[in-house]
């Protein structure tokens, strides 16, 4: 029987990476991840992944709402309600 995975994101976010730091705490807290006025997680881990300016154009985000390792099923923070995708989302280019 497989192991279950452990290092699923609670909640991962794609966003263009030229986007103004206001907005993308906008975005972040829109999606359900609850971040300071800086952009740290509140609680929580948060993650980021740059863009490298070449082929990607944008920051991936993934929070996690319990600690690294744990089944995020077993977690005692849940994360807010599921929203559509952010209609910036389509400003981002499809590179391949």
């Amino acid at each position: 029987m497989p192991r279950p995975p452990i290092h699923n994101a609670t909640i991962t976010l794609k966003l263009p990476s030229d986007m103004e730091t206001n907005a993308e705490i906008k975005a972040l807290r829109a999606a359900g991840i609850p971040v300071d006025a800086l952009g740290n997680a509140e609680r929580g881990f948060l993650f980021v992944r740059f863009s490298d300016g070449w082929r990607n154009h944008a920051n991936i985000f993934r929070w996690f709402a319990g600690d690294i390792g744990q089944d995020p099923r077993n977690s005692s923070i849940k994360p807010g309600p599921r929203r559509r995708r952010a209609a910036f989302s389509s400003c981002m280019p499809n590179h391949r």
